[in-house]
């Protein structure tokens, strides 16, 4: 009878507007092969100011706007194995830039208050312009590889078991940073970029299931 009480209180907050973090391991099986698609989401970005190229793969910030930054996600969810995936950050413009990722939720990715990628606290971002992790608006982990120039390679690991604590892994021009874990079991993850000047330019590339 307890059992069954449970299961009512945990299928009535799963059916509630509540946000929730979605957990892989209680996808059912037509979602539990579903990666998304691999390439960034235009849907509702400022077209006029971006340009999406190479199969949306690559998105470069081209004109003015009033904002200070531009977040775009991709359609990429992520979740039971583990994947690589590369940022090619073609032109950083001398300004600071974000890639990294956010988990998902019920209601669709926290951006946070300030709405760039890393304001929230289930959203991380690494900046090659000063070598900071980013979560929560702060960082938590600095002192680490900076871009010698205008541009580089970001590498990021994803350890993300169904059952278990995930797990990630920046790698900067082929230098590993200290793995972080996740905060939830069976994560589902969404690779981001949030673009800080004009002129920016990021293509992501090369997802392998590993």
């Amino acid at each position: 009878m307890a059992n069954k009480q449970n299961s009512k209180k945990s299928n009535s907050i799963k059916n509630s507007k509540e946000p929730y973090l979605l957990d892989s391991s209680t996808f059912s099986s037509d979602n539990l092969n579903n990666f998304g698609e691999f390439q960034f989401n235009s849907d509702e970005r400022p077209n006029n100011v971006l340009k999406f190229s190479n199969d949306n793969r690559t998105v470069e910030w081209l004109k003015p706007y009033e904002a200070s930054w531009i977040p775009i996600p991709t359609k990429s969810k992520l979740h039971s194995g583990k994947w690589f995936l590369e940022f090619n950050v073609e032109a950083m413009k001398s300004g600071q830039i974000g890639v990294g990722f956010l988990l998902d939720w019920n209601l669709g990715p926290d951006w946070g208050f300030f709405g760039y990628l890393g304001a929230s606290q289930t959203a991380w971002s690494y900046d090659p312009s000063t070598g900071d992790i980013v979560s929560g608006t702060d960082s938590i982990h600095g002192n680490l590889p900076k871009f010698n120039g205008d541009s580089g390679v970001i590498g990021l690991e994803l350890n993300l078991p169904s059952k278990d604590i995930g797990k990630f892994t920046f790698i900067i021009d082929g230098v590993r940073t200290p793995t972080k874990e996740l905060p939830n079991s069976g994560a589902v993850v969404i690779p981001a970029v949030c673009l800080l000047s004009q002129g920016q330019k990021v293509t992501i590339r090369n997802l392998t299931r590993l």
